[in-house]
Formats: structure tokens, C-alpha cells, sequence
């Protein structure tokens, strides 16, 4: 089974290079533009649509320039946000779980160590806390009472060919997410690898870490494994990067908003 893949921008946000790469000895920051593309992402088959994360709405979108709705950006897509079954959240930052009741008939894939995480004592520490919206954590943990957010470990099936993987590094609990389409196999990094030159890991990379990291060695082992999980370095899709607006086809020529990555990208252009 293959699926269609789509990003679905919702935002953009003022970024300099300096912001979203941690100091690393020998390591020149890109001339590329380096504004954070925020995104969801959407696969579909004929049988059903996933969502991996929800985005933030406009109230809670902390400075972005907000250009649509994520669930909006579904229904152009001929979906019903209200028919999918099954969300991924890659982990519990504002920008990626803040849109939850744009979903009601969904339940929601969380990481249990991104849940105990985002509740537990590191919250006591500003520093550690401030990408965390307290009304989003709370949303999730009254989802959770209703019945409605699974608790996930490890490696596991969302539907049919995708699969979700511990992507450990920028948050605890962070996933990343593996969908079969019709160009190979394609991994959504999420912000486990937010732009393209925060690919880190082993010798042949020669990226540096987002500057917002938890644990810096698990974020290298996550960049390693998500370059193996994917069947090669363009079926890996950074989580924020402008390049997917830029490389990435439209799936409507009138609407910028949202790419197709199940197609082969445009070559990247050179720093």
C-alpha cells in the first residue's frame, strides 16, 4: 500500500541562521533563507487519512505569521477533519499540538515519555518549559480521560504501512513518522531534524544540532537512524525547513500552502 503525502503550512515565523543552529566547531551557517515553515502533514489512501500533528491555532500561534488553519487546509484536500480517525503527535511543542479540537472524531498517538515529559518535574525550569503551551498539555491529558490518546512505546503500526519511531533528542518523546508512497518511502523528520543542515550523526554529516535540544547524543543517534529509515537523503522531510515550500511541488497550483511529497523534490540549492 502506497499513500498520498501532503505538507500543509500553516504559518511562518521570523528566524535567523544563528537561531536554529547549536555553536559547532567548523560549521558555517546556510545562506538559505532560514524563516520556520510551520507544518502538518496529511496521508492518504483510499481507505483513510492520517494526520501527524495539528499545528497550533491562531490564538496560540506565539508571533507566527498564521496563513490558514490546518484543518482547513484538510478540507481542501476532500477530507472531513472531523473523519480522521488517527492523529500522530511527533511531540508536545505549541506549534505541534495546539489545534486538537479541530479533530473530534480522532485519537491521538503521544509518546509516554513525551507525556511524562511535558507533566513532570522538568517543568519546574522555565528554560525547559517555554516551548510548552500549559492549556495544549492539559487538552492532551483530558483527552487521555476520555479515551482518546494512546500511550506508545518504541516502534509501532499507525494504519497500514506507517509507522511511527522514537526520534529522541529535541524533546524526550519525540517521533518521527515512516510513509510508503509512490516515490519510496518517506520519513517526516518532524523536529527531529528541523532544516536540512541539522542533519548530525556519524561521520558523513556535516550539519549541526537545532539549538533546541534536550539531550544532544540522543539527537545524533535520532539523525542517524532517520537517514536509515528512509530510502534515501531526499525521503527524509526536516520539519520546518523552507526548502519544502520551495522544492516540494503544489498539489494545487493555485494554493502554496500545500505540497505534495510523494513526488520526486527539485534539486537543493546550494548554500
Amino acid at each position: 500500500m502506497t499513500y498520498e503525502l501532503y505538507a500543509l503550512r500553516y504559518g511562518v515565523g521570523p528566524r535567523t541562521a544563528p537561531e536554529n543552529y547549536a555553536p559547532t566547531p567548523g560549521f558555517r551557517y546556510p545562506e538559505t533563507d532560514q524563516s520556520l515553515h510551520c507544518f502538518c502533514w496529511l496521508a492518504v489512501s483510499a481507505e483513510r487519512a492520517v494526520l501527524i500533528d495539528v499545528g497550533a491555532d491562531e490564538a496560540t500561534a506565539r508571533g507566527l505569521d498564521y496563513e490558514r488553519n490546518p484543518a482547513d487546509s484538510v478540507r481542501r484536500l476532500g477530507i472531513d477533519p472531523a473523519a480522521i480517525t488517527d492523529v500522530v503527535l511527533t511531540h508536545l511543542h505549541w506549534d505541534h499540538a495546539g489545534n486538537l479540537g479541530a479533530f473530534p472524531g480522532a485519537t491521538f498517538h503521544v509518546a509516554r515519555a513525551e507525556l511524562a515529559y511535558a507533566t513532570g518535574p522538568s517543568m519546574q525550569h522555565r528554560f525547559l518549559r517555554r516551548p510548552y503551551d500549559p492549556a495544549n498539555v492539559c487538552e492532551v491529558v483530558a483527552l487521555l480521560h476520555q479515551g482518546r490518546v494512546r500511550l506508545r512505546e518504541g516502534e509501532y503500526e499507525v494504519a497500514p504501512g506507517i509507522t511511527a519511531h522514537p526520534a529522541a533528542g529535541h524533546t524526550p518523546g519525540c517521533q518521527a513518522v515512516r510513509v510508503p508512497t509512490a516515490r519510496g518511502h518517506v520519513v517526516l523528520a518532524s523536529d527531529a531534524r528541523h532544516y536540512l543542515d541539522n542533519r548530525v550523526g556519524g561521520e558523513s554529516a556535516a550539519g549541526a544540532p537545532f539549538a533546541v535540544v534536550v539531550r544532544s547524543d540522543e539527537y545524533c543517534d535520532t539523525s542517524q537512524r532517520l537517514d536509515e529509515l528512509a530510502d534515501g537523503p531526499e525521503h527524509v522531510v526536516p520539519g520546518h525547513d523552507p526548502a519544502v515550500s520551495h522544492r516540494y511541488p503544489p498539489a494545487d497550483p493555485a494554493d502554496p500552502l500545500i505540497r505534495r511529497l510523494d513526488v520526486d523534490p527539485a534539486p537543493h540549492r546550494a548554500r
